[in-house]
């Protein structure tokens, strides 16, 4: 088992040198540099601008120095906000994708999971018939055409929520915090709150019998973990700057939603029905098992394996956000520093943020084969026959 996990970290390591090769050759390859951008001065300061952020280098120069100090683990600086480090362009603008992508993802993978193994199990039904036909519009919807439907019904129509940019100034006037401080503070929250609800889901799984007492608990603990969050925000003084960032978030989390969750259900109910005519599904109710506990203790298990997959290697692209989403809902976050990277030719920042897409896609890749192992019995005999 160590030679195998082993030979999946050096496999990693040798493709994220490709990567990270492949990636700088094709950001070189382009026909201009950030230098010019640079409107008067002439030909000497252009010169100046190259020398001074070093694009009048080599190929060879750039690129290992470049990789010399992603070994390091400094990104360099900005190009455009010379001299503020990558590191922290990408730091000031993260909370905000956190904040919206990230929720959006794991509510999309948690309802698709659930209904994608409740429609397969109940077919031929109107709920399969309702679920899927919502699931598929949604999913093929062209991503500006949903958004502006959802900002037509909910922000211009009926006035419900807001739509536009992050937060309203008119609120955030003489705010004692700044915008960002409060996102990262969210993001915390929330992870601690989630945290506190999936220790207890996970306790009650184990210990308390299906039932209404397991319910009672786990909806029990939810609610008492978002009583708590949200009372230390208003005995901090700052719920009212929370609230209006999350009646804000509204509309752009349940378009990121509405985009994604469709994929998910439609992976767990194929993934069901084949495992549905599994022997030891039919051997499970040859024992008279409750059709429940069939479902969900035999079927789904194994059926959910593909789904987790697809979310683990999903999930380090969350850091990239969406450029669509935010330019409707103007909401300013990574989507927009990678397309004003890529506008403005700042190579440091682009190379910083594909990198740790890279880096990230890849430790996924390697913690998968490793968890597949654990999990499957069958891998484990292969591996050990090796």
């Amino acid at each position: 088992m160590t030679k195998f996990i082993l030979r999946r970290i050096v496999r990693g390591l040798t493709a994220l040198f490709l990567f990270q090769s492949l990636l700088f050759a094709l950001i070189y390859a382009l026909p201009y540099d950030f230098s010019a951008f640079i409107i008067g001065g002439g030909p000497t300061l252009r010169q100046l601008i190259q020398r001074q952020l070093g694009l009048d280098q080599s190929f060879a120069e750039q690129y290992f120095g470049w990789l010399w100090d992603f070994l390091r683990l400094d990104l360099g600086e900005s190009f455009l906000y010379w001299p503020t480090p990558v590191s922290t362009v990408i730091f000031n603008r993260l909370p905000r994708t956190l904040l919206l992508f990230l929720p959006a993802v794991v509510i999309a993978y948690l309802l698709g999971i659930w209904l994608g193994k409740v429609i397969a199990w109940h077919r031929g039904g109107v709920l399969e018939f309702g679920v899927t036909l919502v699931a598929i519009a949604s999913y093929t919807s062209f991503a500006p055409w949903l958004a502006f439907l959802i900002v037509n019904i909910f922000g211009w129509h009926l006035g419900w929520l807001p739509y536009r940019r992050l937060v309203d100034h008119n609120i955030w006037f003489n705010a004692p915090v700044t915008v960002d401080w409060l996102l990262s503070h969210l993001v915390a929250t929330a992870v601690l709150a989630g945290g506190a609800v999936l220790l207890v889901w996970r306790i009650t799984h184990r210990h308390v019998r299906p039932g209404p007492a397991r319910w009672a608990l786990r909806l029990g603990t939810v609610a008492l973990s978002s009583a708590t969050a949200w009372a230390w925000w208003v005995q901090s003084g700052m719920g009212y700057l929370a609230q209006d960032v999350l009646s804000h978030l509204t509309l752009p989390l349940l378009t990121v939603v509405l985009l994604s969750f469709g994929e998910t259900m439609m992976m767990m109910r194929t993934s069901m029905l084949e495992t549905m005519s599994e022997d030891y599904v039919l051997m499970a109710r040859a024992k008279g098992l409750p059709e429940k506990r069939i479902r969900d203790h035999h079927a789904a298990r194994n059926a959910i394996l593909p789904v987790i997959t697809r979310l683990a290697l999903n999930l380090p692209f969350v850091l990239v956000g969406s450029l669509v989403i935010e330019l409707v809902f103007q909401w300013h976050a990574m989507g927009k520093v990678i397309f004003d990277a890529i506008e403005w030719q700042d190579i440091p920042v682009l190379m910083g943020i594909l990198s740790v897409v890279g880096m990230l896609a890849v430790l996924a890749h390697v913690v998968l084969d490793i968890l597949y192992v654990y999990l499957d019995p069958r891998l484990r005999y292969v591996e050990r026959g090796a």
